[in-house]
Protein backbone atom coordinates (compact mmCIF):
# COMPACT_ATOMS: atom_id res chain seq x y z
CA UNK A 1 0.00 0.00 0.00
CA UNK A 2 1.02 3.78 -0.71
CA UNK A 3 0.53 6.23 1.69
CA UNK A 4 1.13 9.78 0.77
CA UNK A 5 2.50 12.36 3.45
CA UNK A 6 0.66 15.76 2.92
CA UNK A 7 3.05 18.48 4.83
CA UNK A 8 3.03 21.94 5.05
CA UNK A 9 5.76 23.67 6.68
CA UNK A 10 7.59 27.06 6.93
CA UNK A 11 11.67 27.58 7.72
CA UNK A 12 11.49 26.59 11.35
CA UNK A 13 14.58 23.56 10.77
CA UNK A 14 14.42 22.49 14.47
CA UNK A 15 10.99 22.51 14.66
CA UNK A 16 10.85 20.62 11.33
CA UNK A 17 13.09 18.08 12.37
CA UNK A 18 11.39 16.97 15.93
CA UNK A 19 8.03 16.54 14.03
CA UNK A 20 9.61 14.53 11.40
CA UNK A 21 11.80 12.31 13.65
CA UNK A 22 8.41 11.75 16.19
CA UNK A 23 6.51 10.74 13.27
CA UNK A 24 9.16 8.69 11.68
CA UNK A 25 9.83 7.03 14.84
CA UNK A 26 6.07 6.48 16.20
CA UNK A 27 4.06 6.06 13.32
CA UNK A 28 5.72 5.66 9.99
CA UNK A 29 8.99 3.07 11.02
CA UNK A 30 6.59 0.18 11.23
CA UNK A 31 4.86 1.06 8.18
CA UNK A 32 7.46 1.95 5.76
CA UNK A 33 8.89 -1.77 6.75
CA UNK A 34 6.13 -3.57 4.31
CA UNK A 35 4.68 -0.28 2.51
CA UNK A 36 5.60 2.37 0.40
CA UNK A 37 5.88 5.90 1.84
CA UNK A 38 6.04 9.70 -0.14
CA UNK A 39 6.81 12.89 1.41
CA UNK A 40 4.83 15.70 -0.38
CA UNK A 41 6.32 18.81 1.05
CA UNK A 42 5.56 22.24 0.84
CA UNK A 43 8.63 24.78 2.52
CA UNK A 44 7.07 28.24 2.48
CA UNK A 45 9.70 31.34 3.14
CA UNK A 46 8.29 32.55 6.32
CA UNK A 47 10.82 31.97 9.51
CA UNK A 48 14.48 32.42 9.72
CA UNK A 49 15.70 28.90 10.45
CA UNK A 50 17.73 26.64 7.83
CA UNK A 51 17.74 26.37 3.96
CA UNK A 52 16.51 24.37 1.34
CA UNK A 53 18.78 22.03 1.29
CA UNK A 54 18.68 21.64 4.98
CA UNK A 55 15.22 20.26 5.23
CA UNK A 56 16.15 17.78 2.15
CA UNK A 57 18.76 16.71 4.34
CA UNK A 58 16.38 15.98 7.30
CA UNK A 59 14.67 14.34 4.95
CA UNK A 60 17.47 11.84 3.26
CA UNK A 61 17.83 10.46 6.89
CA UNK A 62 14.47 8.85 6.61
CA UNK A 63 15.15 5.43 4.19
CA UNK A 64 12.90 3.83 2.18
CA UNK A 65 10.74 7.04 1.09
CA UNK A 66 10.05 9.25 -1.58
CA UNK A 67 9.93 12.66 -1.56
CA UNK A 68 8.94 15.77 -3.76
CA UNK A 69 9.51 18.91 -2.01
CA UNK A 70 8.54 22.71 -2.97
CA UNK A 71 9.86 26.09 -1.78
CA UNK A 72 7.89 28.75 -3.38
CA UNK A 73 9.67 32.03 -3.94
CA UNK A 74 6.62 34.27 -1.74
CA UNK A 75 4.79 32.31 1.33
CA UNK A 76 1.02 31.68 1.07
CA UNK A 77 -0.65 29.08 3.64
CA UNK A 78 -3.80 28.37 1.37
CA UNK A 79 -1.26 27.81 -1.86
CA UNK A 80 0.76 25.44 0.27
CA UNK A 81 -2.42 23.47 1.77
CA UNK A 82 -3.28 23.12 -1.60
CA UNK A 83 0.21 22.53 -3.77
CA UNK A 84 0.79 19.16 -1.04
CA UNK A 85 -3.29 17.88 -1.45
CA UNK A 86 -3.00 18.56 -4.87
CA UNK A 87 -0.05 16.34 -5.33
CA UNK A 88 -1.25 13.78 -3.14
CA UNK A 89 -2.72 10.80 -5.32
CA UNK A 90 -2.79 7.00 -2.95
CA UNK A 91 -6.10 6.12 -1.20
CA UNK A 92 -5.18 7.37 1.61
CA UNK A 93 -2.84 10.75 3.02
CA UNK A 94 -1.67 11.25 6.74
CA UNK A 95 -1.70 14.89 6.67
CA UNK A 96 0.38 16.55 8.44
CA UNK A 97 1.83 20.68 9.52
CA UNK A 98 5.25 20.96 10.97
CA UNK A 99 4.50 21.34 14.24
CA UNK A 100 3.07 18.84 15.88
CA UNK A 101 5.60 16.33 17.78
CA UNK A 102 3.71 12.32 18.30
CA UNK A 103 4.40 11.43 21.59
CA UNK A 104 4.07 7.67 21.42
CA UNK A 105 3.53 4.87 19.36
CA UNK A 106 0.20 4.52 17.21
CA UNK A 107 -0.20 1.87 14.52
CA UNK A 108 -0.76 3.57 11.98
CA UNK A 109 -2.34 0.15 9.97
CA UNK A 110 -5.10 -0.05 12.86
CA UNK A 111 -6.23 3.69 11.22
CA UNK A 112 -6.47 2.42 8.05
CA UNK A 113 -8.22 -0.56 9.03
CA UNK A 114 -11.08 1.31 10.67
CA UNK A 115 -11.31 3.69 7.16
CA UNK A 116 -11.79 0.42 5.25
CA UNK A 117 -14.35 -1.05 7.02
CA UNK A 118 -16.10 2.15 7.81
CA UNK A 119 -17.00 3.23 3.86
CA UNK A 120 -18.54 6.60 4.92
CA UNK A 121 -15.91 7.95 7.51
CA UNK A 122 -13.52 10.63 5.76
CA UNK A 123 -10.72 10.67 8.69
CA UNK A 124 -9.22 9.86 11.97
CA UNK A 125 -6.81 12.35 13.48
CA UNK A 126 -4.65 12.48 16.30
CA UNK A 127 -5.90 13.28 19.65
CA UNK A 128 -4.07 16.76 21.36
CA UNK A 129 -6.93 16.03 24.23
CA UNK A 130 -7.64 13.57 27.02
CA UNK A 131 -9.19 10.59 26.02
CA UNK A 132 -12.11 9.75 28.60
CA UNK A 133 -14.08 6.56 28.88
CA UNK A 134 -17.00 7.55 26.88
CA UNK A 135 -16.14 10.54 25.13
CA UNK A 136 -13.89 12.94 24.43
CA UNK A 137 -13.82 16.76 24.86
CA UNK A 138 -12.68 18.70 21.70
CA UNK A 139 -12.01 22.31 22.88
CA UNK A 140 -15.63 22.72 24.16
CA UNK A 141 -17.37 20.13 22.45
CA UNK A 142 -17.97 15.97 23.45
CA UNK A 143 -17.18 13.33 20.84
CA UNK A 144 -18.85 10.10 21.97
CA UNK A 145 -16.83 6.94 22.29
CA UNK A 146 -18.23 4.24 19.49
CA UNK A 147 -15.82 1.35 20.21
CA UNK A 148 -13.30 2.16 17.63
CA UNK A 149 -12.51 5.96 17.91
CA UNK A 150 -14.37 9.29 19.10
CA UNK A 151 -16.86 10.31 16.74
CA UNK A 152 -17.75 13.49 15.61
CA UNK A 153 -21.63 14.12 16.22
CA UNK A 154 -23.70 14.70 13.22
CA UNK A 155 -24.65 18.29 14.02
CA UNK A 156 -20.83 18.91 14.42
CA UNK A 157 -19.68 17.84 11.14
CA UNK A 158 -19.80 20.95 9.89
CA UNK A 159 -18.24 23.08 12.29
CA UNK A 160 -15.48 19.86 14.21
CA UNK A 161 -15.37 17.41 11.65
CA UNK A 162 -12.27 18.53 9.44
CA UNK A 163 -9.41 20.60 11.42
CA UNK A 164 -5.50 21.10 10.51
CA UNK A 165 -4.15 18.47 12.93
CA UNK A 166 -2.42 15.02 12.01
CA UNK A 167 -5.07 13.23 10.38
CA UNK A 168 -5.00 9.98 8.43
CA UNK A 169 -7.74 10.78 5.67
CA UNK A 170 -9.33 9.12 2.40
CA UNK A 171 -7.67 9.79 -0.16
CA UNK A 172 -11.16 10.00 -2.14
CA UNK A 173 -12.01 13.08 0.22
CA UNK A 174 -9.22 15.23 -0.24
CA UNK A 175 -9.90 15.08 -4.05
CA UNK A 176 -13.02 15.74 -3.96
CA UNK A 177 -12.29 18.95 -1.46
CA UNK A 178 -9.03 20.31 -3.22
CA UNK A 179 -10.38 21.36 -6.43
CA UNK A 180 -12.91 24.00 -4.60
CA UNK A 181 -10.33 25.09 -2.35
CA UNK A 182 -9.64 28.87 -2.77
CA UNK A 183 -5.97 29.79 -2.62
CA UNK A 184 -6.78 32.74 -1.30
CA UNK A 185 -8.70 31.86 2.31
CA UNK A 186 -7.56 30.27 5.21
CA UNK A 187 -8.32 26.44 4.02
CA UNK A 188 -9.10 25.29 7.74
CA UNK A 189 -12.41 27.93 7.73
CA UNK A 190 -13.45 26.19 4.01
CA UNK A 191 -14.35 23.24 5.74
CA UNK A 192 -16.84 25.48 8.34
CA UNK A 193 -18.38 27.93 5.77
CA UNK A 194 -21.49 28.60 6.06
CA UNK A 195 -23.84 28.29 3.35
CA UNK A 196 -24.62 25.16 0.76
CA UNK A 197 -21.00 25.84 -0.61
CA UNK A 198 -19.31 22.85 -2.84
CA UNK A 199 -16.87 22.03 -0.04
CA UNK A 200 -19.77 22.58 2.61
CA UNK A 201 -21.88 20.27 0.63
CA UNK A 202 -19.10 17.38 0.07
CA UNK A 203 -17.96 17.59 4.35
CA UNK A 204 -21.72 17.18 5.20
CA UNK A 205 -21.76 13.75 2.88
CA UNK A 206 -19.15 12.18 5.73
CA UNK A 207 -18.13 10.93 9.12
CA UNK A 208 -15.08 11.51 11.27
CA UNK A 209 -13.24 10.39 13.97
CA UNK A 210 -10.91 11.25 16.54
CA UNK A 211 -8.56 8.56 17.16
CA UNK A 212 -7.64 6.97 20.72
CA UNK A 213 -8.24 4.54 23.72
CA UNK A 214 -9.88 5.22 26.37
CA UNK A 215 -8.08 6.64 29.78
CA UNK A 216 -5.09 7.42 27.46
CA UNK A 217 -3.69 11.31 27.45
CA UNK A 218 -2.74 13.12 24.10
CA UNK A 219 -1.18 11.41 21.75
CA UNK A 220 0.16 14.79 19.59
CA UNK A 221 1.81 18.04 21.52
CA UNK A 222 1.64 21.53 19.61
CA UNK A 223 5.45 22.52 19.61
CA UNK A 224 5.70 25.20 16.95
CA UNK A 225 4.15 28.32 19.14
CA UNK A 226 6.89 28.81 21.67
CA UNK A 227 9.61 28.90 18.88
CA UNK A 228 7.93 31.56 16.66
CA UNK A 229 7.38 34.09 19.90
CA UNK A 230 11.20 33.19 21.00
CA UNK A 231 12.23 33.98 17.06
CA UNK A 232 9.43 36.74 16.56
CA UNK A 233 7.29 35.15 13.80
CA UNK A 234 3.00 35.23 13.91
CA UNK A 235 0.57 34.45 12.29
CA UNK A 236 -0.97 37.65 10.74
CA UNK A 237 -4.07 39.33 11.35
CA UNK A 238 -7.06 37.21 12.84
CA UNK A 239 -4.99 33.89 13.75
CA UNK A 240 -8.56 31.56 12.97
CA UNK A 241 -8.66 33.11 9.36
CA UNK A 242 -4.83 33.69 8.86
CA UNK A 243 -3.27 33.07 5.11
CA UNK A 244 0.02 34.17 5.94
CA UNK A 245 2.94 34.73 8.67
CA UNK A 246 5.01 38.30 9.64
CA UNK A 247 7.68 39.48 11.52
CA UNK A 248 7.27 40.97 15.13
CA UNK A 249 9.15 44.27 14.89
Amino acid sequence: MQIDIAMTCTKRLSIFKKTIESFYDNMFKAFIEDNWVRFIVNIDPAGNEGSFNDFVEVLSTVPNISVMIKSPKEASFPKAFKHVWENAFSEYIFHLEDDWELLRTVDLSKLIGILEEEKDLALLRLPMFHAGEESMKNWNKFFPYNGKYYECPDDLRTSLGFCGHPSLIKGEFVRSIVKHLDENRNPEKQFHSRGRTPIMQEVAKWRYGVYGIPGETPLIRDIGRRWMVQNGLRKQGCKAFFVNWEEVK
